[in-house]
């Protein structure tokens, strides 16, 4: 198999970062699925051709009517995606065809600095990880096999690696707090932390991949709409003013 350089895989953690973020006015989870980012390679009406970042087959994006497309977090139209611009897509993912349910064109400048080797916000002089830093500062990539607070981690680069957890670690899935046996093979899992005696301890290891959340309408500062809570019982209307005696 391919070796995948640490590189390209921070890259796409990154993206997966960028349409994962929580909080923002107007948010709308997405469904779970599978992710991939990749260079667009062909367009139809319909579907996108995209080269993967991370190696292997092409992957066939189908854009149906539920599809979301994105760009810096405003709706554009499948036309307005070019060939050779890297975009992020996530949706139900059979072999190499996948049913999107959002496209997101990643923005030029963030994959500039990366072919530059500057990393997320422009290096790890302002925050961000060094390509190197997996397994050492940061974590990501399925579990393989848990022996008492040991875990094997296939991780995103290829690599097969050991970490262990301690009692400082702290464990969440879908932002609730779990416990070292909630976790079971076959888990994403990522998190940060250090080296200890060479082995990577993480202060935090969190169940499963980020959930999509966009930025959803119109013009910025737009207000967004809002979907009342299911089981809120409707304001009830003014009633009219009493016709004049």
């Amino acid at each position: 198999m391919r070796r995948i350089s640490s590189l390209t895989v921070l890259f796409v953690v990154t993206c997966i970062a960028v349409y994962a973020q929580t909080g923002e006015r107007g948010g709308m989870n997405m469904p779970p699925g599978e992710n991939v980012v990749g260079k667009v390679t062909a367009i139809t009406k319909d579907s996108l051709t995209i080269a993967p970042l991370t190696g292997g087959d092409p992957v066939t994006v189908k854009v149906g009517d539920g599809t979301r497309l994105m760009r810096d977090h405003q709706p554009v139209k499948l036309q307005e995606i070019k060939a050779e611009e890297t975009v992020f897509a996530r949706g139900k993912l059979s072999g190499n065809s996948m049913d999107a349910a959002i496209v997101a064109v990643v923005n030029p400048e963030m994959v500039q600095r990366f072919q530059q080797g500057g990393g997320p916000g422009g290096g790890a002089g302002r925050g961000g990880f060094k390509p190197e830093d997996m397994g050492k500062k940061f974590i990501a990539g399925e579990v393989k096999a848990i022996n008492e607070t040991k875990l094997t981690i296939a991780r995103l680069d290829g690599q097969t690696q050991e970490i262990e957890v301690d009692e400082n670690t702290s464990f969440k899935k879908g932002g609730e707090s779990i416990t070292l046996p909630d976790i079971k093979v076959g888990d994403f899992v990522r998190g940060r932390g250090e080296l200890k005696d060479n082995v990577f301890v993480p202060r935090e290891l969190n169940v499963g991949r980020p959930q999509m959340t966009i930025r959803m309408g119109g013009p910025e500062g737009a207000p967004a709409q809002q979907k009342k809570p299911e089981g809120e019982t409707p304001a009830p209307a003014t009633p009219p003013a009493a016709p004049p005696k």
